[in-house]
């Protein structure tokens, strides 16, 4: 295994950070580990959470994590250059109470996602948005270098967000119910302005596979993801067997006892659609067309295979989570192969792995 740190951390495609390899590191809580892609190889990187080691990510966006420390307070971090921006507190937000006796469940499960409208390292004026609340989710956004800069809501429609992405200085929102909110202005206003707001664009969901037409929530869940690819936009559906038997089938919980061997919570296979505006519905999606996916807990992005040869083409690679593990996993859209990447087996989930672009500045 090899060690860098953090002003010495080399250039490539996007890296997996994972916790820090205990047995290795002499419980050195401000290293952190990194799966490379490319050379197939976990890296150890020192004095990446020198002064945050404690803290919980919430995001990763533009080489950046954004992270909430023990108090409850957002921050900015780039684990490369260590560099470390304060984001205004979140109290204003709606059902955010700063009572101590919540400050812990307040910092790990409060924001579901943030994402960062342009990289802090080039300009200082940058929107930071996030997915919150408890039972039901919002958009909120902060304007950073403004004067007075705090947590404000988006006035969304949907009581459920799955995901958010920026594009072109606007913000997509994507809903449970397949809707789309669009924003923009967030710079030249103080309140951003909605453009569209598409209701549930029409699909036929059995057409896309097989699972979907016999979906059924007692055996199944998706998790939806939103990326932009060559100027499109999609919607990347991951279909989960809540319990899966040895042969890869998905059972019901009561069937258990009578397959004896099974696997709880495991991917199955992906589905792809593109959006179109015009005719406001999502479109089946049979290729990507030279691309290949990178989906998680951060930005969702996009890369070309012929720039970045280690990355298969028309494949998705994700972050899943076990019980007791953390697996990374690539699938592919053509067979809808799903299949690990690398098994992690020291690790366990806590804390959840990010996708992460260098970012040495």
């Amino acid at each position: 295994m090899k060690c860098y740190y953090a002003t010495s951390f080399p250039q490539t495609s996007p890296w997996l950070m994972l916790p820090s390899d205990q047995e290795n590191v002499h419980n050195d809580i401000s290293t952190r580990c990194f799966y490379s892609l490319k050379e197939d190889e976990v890296y150890t990187v020192k004095n990446v959470l020198q002064e945050c080691h404690d803290d919980w990510c919430v995001g990763s966006s533009h080489g950046w994590l954004v992270i909430m420390d023990n108090n409850a307070v957002p921050h900015l971090l780039n684990p490369v250059s260590r560099r470390r921006i304060q984001l205004p507190k979140i109290w204003s937000l709606q059902n955010c109470t700063s009572n101590p006796d919540s400050i812990e469940q307040l910092r790990m499960t409060f924001i579901c996602k943030a994402v960062l409208s342009s990289d802090p390292s080039c300009n200082g004026n940058f929107v930071v948005v996030i997915i919150y609340g408890v039972l039901s989710s919002k958009l909120g956004f902060c304007k950073y270098g403004e004067e007075g800069s705090r947590w404000r809501g988006l006035e969304g429609v949907h009581g459920e967000y799955c995901d958010v992405i920026f594009h072109k200085e606007k913000l997509y929102a994507l809903a449970g119910d397949g809707s789309v909110e669009v924003w923009r202005d967030f710079n030249n206003s103080s309140t951003p302005t909605k453009t569209m707001n598409l209701h549930q664009p029409y699909l036929e969901l059995e057409n896309v596979n097989h699972i979907i037409k016999d979906f059924s929530k007692d055996k199944y869940s998706t998790q939806t993801y939103l990326v932009e690819s060559l100027g499109e936009i999609l919607s990347v559906g991951r279909v989960i067997g809540n319990f899966v038997n040895h042969e890869g089938t998905a059972i019901l919980e009561g069937d258990l006892d009578e397959y004896g061997y099974f696997c709880p919570y495991r991917t199955l296979q992906f589905y792809v659609l593109k959006l179109n505006f015009t005719a406001s519905k999502w479109e089946k999606v049979e290729s990507l067309r030279g691309r290949a996916l990178f989906l998680g807990g951060n930005q969702s992005m996009s890369l070309s295979t012929p720039d970045f040869l280690e990355c298969e083409e028309n494949s998705i690679y994700f972050t899943d989570d076990r019980w007791d593990e953390i697996n990374f996993n690539a699938g592919s859209v053509d067979d809808n192969l799903v299949k690990p990447l690398y098994q992690f087996e020291k690790w366990r989930v806590d804390p959840p792995p990010f996708w992460i672009v260098p970012n040495p500045w």
